[in-house]
């Protein structure tokens, strides 16, 4: 079982980098290495795509370009979430050919704290902004 986690950064603002067992997930599967914007964070990691009605229901962004603008370059995934496990796999767009075949799985309640520090930390910095 792996572990998820997160770390914090000015970039664009606040974004968000995801790691799994300590390492930065662009590097693990070769991906965007920038952070996810907070902007595109609303209840969950960022759907694919982030805004409006077409979205995919179980497509999630994990990395964005530096430049924050997921159209430029991003790295998602399809999340699985079962009883007590999480799975990440299907990695596509902006990743390597090895990266596409990774397969992470995490505790449920481990990944549901962090998208849930996750969520309140954009939420906080949109409430900053719209102040």
């Amino acid at each position: 079982m792996n572990t998820l986690s997160y770390r914090t950064s000015t970039e664009n603002g606040l974004s968000f980098e995801l790691l799994v067992d300590g390492q930065p997930l662009h590097e693990l599967v070769g991906g965007e290495d920038g952070g996810i914007p907070y902007w595109d964070v609303e209840d969950d990691l960022p759907y694919y795509p982030p805004h409006g009605e077409r979205r995919e229901a179980d497509a999630r962004i994990v990395c964005v370009c530096s430049c924050g603008e997921y159209g430029c370059g991003h790295t998602r995934c399809h999340v699985e979430r079962r009883e007590d496990v999480v799975v990440w796999r299907g990695f596509d767009c902006d990743v390597s050919e090895a990266g596409r075949n990774m397969v992470f799985q995490f505790p449920r309640t481990d990944y549901d704290t962090v998208v849930s520090g996750i969520v309140m930390d954009a939420r906080a910095r949109k409430e900053k902004d719209a102040s």
